[in-house]
C-alpha cells in the first residue's frame, strides 16, 4: 500500500479509543483485515499491508468508545497556542507519545473533540483512499456552526466552501487547493444533535462488510444504501464506536504510481475512487439531513 504526504492541517491519523483493546481489534480485523503490532501500555497500531492505518487505545469501562482524527502540523506547540486563541480548549497539551511523535488534543467551538499530531519523521506519511483505510471525515456541528468553520480555516488553513445553506440543511466542505478534505454538518437543528468528527473507513464490499459487522459482534445501525456516488453502511463496533464503511475499489496496479504523488488532492490529479467515495459520503450526509427535514415538518 502507497503511503501519502500530508500539507499541513490535513487528516493524517485517527484514534479509537474503546472500552475493550481485544474485542476492537479482532472486529477490524475480521471487517477490514487489519494486523496489529504488538501492544504498548494499552495502546496498539493498526497496519494494512504493513502501512499504519490507526491506533487502538484502551479506555476505562465508564467511558465511551469513539473514533478520532488527529490533523497534521509540523510544529505543534505554535498551533496548539493558536488553536486556543482561536476558540479552542485545551484537554491535552501538547507532548511526547514516543515513536508516534508529540500530540495534543482540542475540543472546538462546536463541541467536538480534535487532534493535533507531529509526527517524529520529516515526512509526515499517512494512509488513506483505499479499503482499510480513512476515505473522509465528517463533522456533525451540534451548534455554533459559522464559529466553527471559522475557526477551522484559522487553525488548518482549510478554505471553507458552503454547498447548501437554508433553514433546514447547512453543508460545508473544508478544502486544500480546491479539493475536499472533510465534510461539516450543521445538525443543531435534529432531535439528538452531539458535536464531533464521524469517520468513513473503505471497503471493497459494503454488503460482504455489512454480514461481518454482525458476525464480529458489531451492530448495523443503518442497513447498506446506494448514495449518489457509491455504496454505504453505519455501523457500531461490539464496544460502541460509531462508524461508517464506504465502498471503494482496489487501485488497479497500472495506477499505483498515482497514490505516491505528494499533491495527491489536486482535483487535476486526485485518484476517481478517492474522489467518488468524498462525494459519496458528503451526498449520504445531504441525504440523511434532507430525511431527518422532513420528518420533522410531518412530512
Amino acid at each position: 500500500m502507497p503511503a501519502l504526504v500530508a500539507e499541513p492541517g490535513m487528516p493524517i491519523w485517527i484514534d479509537l479509543a474503546t472500552t475493550d483493546l481485544e474485542t476492537a481489534k479482532n472486529f477490524y480485523a475480521e471487517v477490514l483485515g487489519w494486523e496489529y503490532d504488538d501492544p504498548c501500555g494499552g495502546y496498539t497500531v493498526a497496519k494494512k499491508q504493513g502501512m499504519p492505518v490507526a491506533g487502538l487505545g484502551e479506555v476505562p469501562d465508564d467511558k465511551s468508545s469513539l473514533w478520532g482524527m488527529l490533523l497534521f502540523t509540523p510544529d505543534i506547540d505554535r498551533a496548539h497556542e493558536e488553536a486556543v486563541r482561536a476558540g479552542a480548549v485545551s484537554v491535552l497539551s501538547p507532548r511526547d507519545v514516543g515513536k508516534r511523535g508529540r500530540m495534543a488534543v482540542l475540543v472546538d467551538p462546536s463541541g467536538a473533540t480534535v487532534g493535533l499530531k507531529q509526527p517524529r519523521s520529516d515526512e509526515p506519511f499517512f494512509a488513506a483512499g483505499e479499503p482499510g483505510t480513512p476515505v473522509w471525515h465528517e463533522l456533525l456541528v451540534g451548534g455554533q456552526f459559522d464559529e466553527t468553520t471559522a475557526f477551522y480555516h484559522e487553525l488548518a488553513g482549510w478554505d471553507i466552501r458552503v454547498h447548501t445553506d437554508n433553514d433546514r440543511f447547512r453543508y460545508a466542505t473544508g478544502e486544500h487547493d480546491g479539493a475536499p478534505l472533510v465534510g461539516m454538518w450543521d445538525t443543531s437543528a435534529l432531535d439528538e444533535n452531539p458535536s464531533m468528527w464521524t469517520l468513513y473507513l473503505g471497503c471493497a464490499d459494503v454488503d460482504a462488510a455489512a454480514k461481518k459487522v454482525e458476525r464480529a459482534g458489531g451492530r448495523v445501525v443503518r442497513q447498506p444504501w446506494n448514495s449518489e456516488l457509491g455504496r454505504l453502511v453505519t455501523v457500531v463496533d461490539p464496544t460502541g464506536a460509531l462508524l461508517n464503511l464506504c465502498e471503494i475499489p482496489e487501485p488497479e496496479p497500472e495506477k499505483l504510481e498515482d497514490w505516491h504523488e505528494p499533491d495527491i488532492l489536486d482535483p487535476e490529479n486526485m485518484p476517481k475512487e478517492l474522489k467518488d467515495a468524498m462525494d459519496a459520503a458528503r451526498a449520504a450526509g445531504e441525504a440523511a439531513a434532507e430525511r431527518s427535514g422532513h420528518r420533522k415538518s410531518g412530512h
